[in-house]
């Protein structure tokens, strides 16, 4: 039977590029519920931030397939939306896998017909032998991982990286996150490591299991920058971006993804820019940075910002991030290595600017001295290039007015 055109799934999205899960915390409608298309349908906790999840399509929230709590896989059916009277048995009928199964899709608004072709890819059975991608068996070797209980969902059922990471069982119990109870009369406080917090957790040690990673630090004299930023009220978070993406047109390896056998460099430049909001670390994306001025990136830093503490970002602000930049400085610390954000290979960390004594024009006076910390991944990035990035972003930074009045001149980006 073939299922109608006008009925369909609503599917978990991916929302990023290595996004396996999401999780469903609320509905915002309910079954029988008319809905336009783009309207939020749910919230969605991913492993950067909670997210709407808007209609497909315009009809009726016919039926809810995956209640908030579990964690559901990328291209799981979450609900049928379809016209009032319409029949929905059929989809009924295929939905019978539970949420959890891995079921592969390529967006939220997949067509049936799609959903067939996301069938036809599904999982190898495990009892035929399965082809094993380079990747997959280097990291099955570095996580202990037996590659026989693995299911494959590349072509032709290949195992791939990602199949290998998904298959790592959680040392806590479903829902809980929890090892154990506390013991006896232990004064303590128990908070469930679930949600975004334990997707941080994933995230960043994947990226200490995986990365080769190496931490490069230098002073920088912002004084000029001190003296503009008094000046434009523009945040120092906005010059550091502005001077990194400029940067990264001259060392685009450091604007790059590792995703298993491939080094992808990015020909544009989207930086993404780590907030510390109530439910964990988000880091919302601005778009296209090496066009923008000092000005316009601290507005859009400030406005992003504020939406993230607000939880109001949508999917398109946590996309397609290329390179972060993360202020600890804004917390007062000096000096930290900060994490990469996988698959990206590089991230730049901001100290807090400080009086400092700095050596200008054969003397010590007194200055404003920011660290600069780069974490990069010595699987993709050489020591050569990712200290001559550092380097040429410390320039921008020190001669800023020379390095704006050129801008200016070439009719480039100034502030």
């Amino acid at each position: 039977m073939k299922v109608p055109l006008e009925a369909q799934y609503v599917y978990m999205p991916r929302l990023s590029q290595d996004m396996l899960q999401g999780r469903i915390v609320a509905w915002l409608k309910k079954e029988g519920d008319a809905v336009r298309e783009g309207e939020g349908l749910a919230s969605i906790e991913t492993d950067k931030a909670v997210v709407e999840l808007p209609a497909p399509r315009s009809g009726t929230l016919r039926r809810i397939l995956v209640e908030p709590g579990p964690d559901a896989n990328v291209g799981a059916p979450l609900a049928i939306l379809a016209d009032a009277g319409e029949d929905i048995n059929t989809l009924l009928k295929e939905a019978r896998a539970p949420a959890h199964a891995a079921v592969p899709a390529e967006s939220a608004s997949a067509s049936p017909e799609r959903a067939d072709a996301a069938r036809a890819r599904a999982p190898a059975p495990l009892h035929r032998r399965q082809p094993i991608s380079p990747a997959a068996k280097r990291v099955a070797r570095a996580l202990g991982v037996d590659l026989s209980v693995v299911s494959g969902t590349g072509p032709g059922g290949l195992v791939t990286e990602a199949d290998v990471r998904a298959s790592i069982p959680r040392p806590w119990p479903p829902g809980t996150g929890l090892l154990t109870e506390p013991e006896g009369d232990e004064d303590v406080e128990v908070i469930p490591l679930v949600g975004v917090r334990r997707r941080i957790a994933e995230r960043m040690s994947l990226s200490r299991r995986t990365a080769a990673d190496v931490t490069t630090i230098v002073d920088v004299d912002m004084t000029r920058v001190a003296a503009r930023r008094d000046e434009a009220a523009c945040s120092y978070t906005a010059f550091v971006v502005w001077a990194a993406a400029a940067t990264l047109r001259e060392y685009p390896i450091l604007n790059a993804a590792l995703v298993e056998d491939q080094i992808l460099v990015k020909r544009d430049i989207h930086v993404g820019v780590a907030v510390g909001a109530d439910q964990g670390l988000v880091v919302p994306v601005v778009r296209h940075a090496d066009r923008k001025t000092v000005a316009e990136l601290s507005r859009e830093i400030d406005a992003l910002g504020s939406e993230a503490r607000d939880g109001t970002l949508g999917p398109d602000d946590l996309a397609g991030g290329t390179f972060t930049v993360t202020n600890s400085g804004a917390f007062g610390s000096l000096i930290f290595t900060p994490i990469i954000y996988c698959p990206e290979v590089a991230i730049l960390g901001m100290g807090r600017v400080a009086d400092a004594p700095v050596a200008r024009d054969g003397r010590v006076v007194v200055g404003k001295v920011m660290y600069l910390c780069l974490s990069y991944d010595h699987r993709v990035v050489d020591g050569g290039p990712a200290v001559r990035f550092l380097d040429a972003v410390k320039r921008r930074l020190e001669n800023f007015d020379l390095e704006e009045a050129m801008a200016r001149r070439a009719g480039g980006p100034a502030t």
